[in-house]
């Protein structure tokens, strides 16, 4: 599976892209706009796509690493074999909600198909918005089965990548 960890590096490295664009657009809007009463046309609306490609591209390697914010509430309680059907618990429902997730965005993607629309200021087509979308949720959704199947193995990310 060392595929699938240098595929989510790799988006996660677009993620990390995408922010800084962000912030370089940004600060280059509101420095035009200070200093010569010009800001940049269409700023908002680029900022709005890296926010997108950001957060779905950021998504696959946190599922894979699993390094999601967790609130350990009832994990010190138990031990052993308790713990990781917990984990494991925790893994797939978050593959249920991932999977619902994805089926759910398939139908407004496919709308962007059939009646192509384009953003108000600048004109980025919304089919651009769900590429990133829809492959960032792809992706994370065999992460997540991935270490649901380590988990069910009784392995951890370390031992299987």
């Amino acid at each position: 599976m060392a595929w699938l960890a240098h595929v989510t590096r790799r988006l996660s490295d677009g993620a990390a892209i995408a922010l800084v664009a962000m912030m370089l657009l940004t600060i280059a809007d509101i420095l035009m706009k200070n200093l010569f009463h010009r800001p940049i046309n269409g700023v908002f609306e680029l900022v709005e796509f890296l926010m997108v490609v950001a957060v779905f591209f950021g998504l696959a390697d946190v599922f894979l690493s699993q390094s999601n914010i967790c609130v350990d509430v009832a994990d010190h309680l138990v031990a052993g074999r308790a713990r990781t059907a917990i984990a494991l618990f925790g893994t797939l429902a978050s593959l249920a909600f991932l999977l619902i997730l994805g089926w759910a965005m398939l139908a407004p993607a496919w709308d962007t198909v059939v009646y192509p629309q384009d953003t108000q200021e600048i004109g980025i087509p919304l089919i651009a918005y769900w590429v990133p979308i829809l492959a960032g949720v792809a992706v994370t959704i065999v992460a997540t089965a991935t270490v649901g199947w380590w988990q069910a193995r009784g392995k951890t990310s370390g031992d299987a990548v």
